[in-house]
């Protein structure tokens, strides 16, 4: 009997990390070449930064799960934008997203995310990242951005 529970409980332990690890999954950032062309999207280069919130509207959504989002979007807009010229936030309906560092850059397909909304982060200097959770969108950017403004 206790053998099970801890065999149940590494289970969940694994399903829960790998869950975590694929909620911010990078498989839908690509490295480019720098003169690859967007289609309809936005290009943002070192060092600036951002923070875009996405909707990939190929994919169906509760209606409540995009208000969701938005609202948090709105929120954190009105907290930590508006936009300068060093940082972008705020919501866009561009389909690409490309990315161009000191030494690498990435495009975003939003068009390809599996999830219907997302956040966008990306710090000026390395990979961007991905945030499907609503819930974690300003721990992430406070994480990533906010805190990493004077670097």
């Amino acid at each position: 009997m206790k053998n099970s529970l801890k065999k149940l409980i590494l289970l969940l332990c694994i399903f829960s990390t790998i869950s975590f690890v694929t909620s911010c999954s990078s498989r839908y950032i690509k490295v480019v070449n720098a003169d690859a062309k967007t289609e309809f999207g936005i290009t943002m280069t070192t060092p600036s930064q951002g923070m875009f919130f996405v909707e990939n509207k190929k994919i169906t959504g509760s209606k409540s799960a995009l208000e969701y989002h938005n609202r948090i979007a709105n929120s954190l807009y009105n907290d930590y934008g508006p936009s300068t010229d060093k940082r972008f936030v705020g919501s866009t309906n561009a389909r690409q997203l490309k990315f161009i560092t000191k030494d690498k850059t990435y495009l975003i397909d939003i068009t390809k995310l599996n999830d219907r909304t997302a956040m966008i982060l990306f710090d000026g200097n390395n990979k961007p990242s991905i945030v499907y959770n609503p819930k974690n969108y300003e721990k992430r950017f406070l994480k990533n951005l906010y805190y990493n403004k004077t670097k």
